[in-house]
């Protein structure tokens, strides 16, 4: 038997700088964050975890607390990660850009190390993490991994099978009965991406959703032309503008916005193939509809942090030194 999970908590540092040991230690587990200022002297936190080549399980308890991930923050990571995140017991507020997600007991969180992101505690937080390479999903999903839904509900067929998943395999590896870290990856995103395809709730097959699949679905098979607006998509879906416009109020974006964010993700995924390390990058935004140079690289860099070229000289870093 292997070595079972390693713990931690405030409790063993001194008042004065256990908020500092909590925030380099949650950096060493989850990655790179910039944290809030400390909330409270009576700040308490713990953490298990234990890892095998790149599978990780994490418990983790803390008070209120926050910490945002930018691209500075980014930067500074050697590996990239998904995390699939089980809430216990307490409430968290995930952003990630517009997408303003709350977390209450039940529901799992879908995350990965590649965009950036915000945490805010807003009560005592009691969670477990599944944290695996992110690559293994990207070989599962090659084109759609970077728009999986971020969020399962607690009442879906979705959030029930994954939180089983988490439950029962958490206890056996933290213990160290499990050490074959492939296997339990390669699980872990068979599951995910079965769970994925279940709708969220009843209301999916209602007429508003079949209009916002159709809606989506002549985007992204008009999203190279530049001319594509409200107006043509309302055009060619067959409803108004106005309708497009209320189909879109739900989900926290615009129509415009939308279409922006998926020509932001078929430039990234470009830029991430090797295949095309030749291509201008002037080139790649043109050809997902984008018009403007200058106008790319902002949106781009609000988007994932950093700038287009500094994104795909990362991603051609770490394929050159995958270790």
């Amino acid at each position: 038997m292997t070595a079972s999970a390693t713990e931690w908590s405030t409790a063993a540092h001194p008042r004065r700088d256990s908020y500092e040991e909590w925030e380099s230690k949650l950096q060493e587990v989850y990655g790179a964050f910039r944290f809030d200022s400390k909330p409270s002297d009576a700040f308490s936190a713990s953490i298990r975890h234990r890892v095998v080549s790149g599978f990780q399980v994490v418990d983790c308890r803390c008070d209120p607390c926050g910490a945002t991930r930018t691209g500075s923050e980014m930067s500074l990571d050697t590996r990239e990660v998904l995390g699939i995140q089980l809430v216990l017991q307490g409430r968290e507020h995930i952003s990630f850009g517009h997408e303003q997600i709350v977390l209450t007991p039940g529901d799992l969180l879908i995350w990965d190390t590649t965009r950036p992101m915000r945490f805010q505690v807003m009560e005592s937080l009691h969670k477990v993490s599944v944290l695996l390479p992110l690559a293994r999903l990207q070989s599962w999903l090659p084109r759609s991994w970077h728009s999986i839904r971020h969020k399962l509900d607690k009442d879906s067929n979705a959030a029930k099978l994954m939180a089983s998943y988490v439950r029962s395999v958490s206890p056996m590896f933290m213990s160290g009965a499990f050490s074959q870290s492939d296997g339990l990856t390669e699980s872990a995103i068979g599951l995910l991406v079965t769970a994925l395809e279940e709708p969220q709730s009843p209301i999916s097959t209602s007429l508003r959703e079949v209009q916002m699949e159709q809606v989506r679905g002549y985007i992204d098979a008009h999203l190279e032309d530049p001319e594509l607006s409200p107006a043509t998509i309302a055009n060619g879906t067959r409803i108004s503008v106005r309708y497009l416009h209320w189909l879109f109020k739900s989900t926290g974006t615009t129509a415009f916005q939308y279409v922006v964010h998926k020509r932001l993700l078929r430039c990234r995924l470009d830029l991430e193939n090797p295949r095309m390390q030749g291509r201008k990058i002037i080139d790649i935004a043109y050809s997902a509809g984008f018009q403007n140079a200058t106008h790319f690289a902002r949106r781009f860099r609000d988007e994932f942090g950093m700038s287009p070229k500094d994104y795909r000289d990362s991603r051609a870093e770490i394929a050159a030194n995958p270790g």
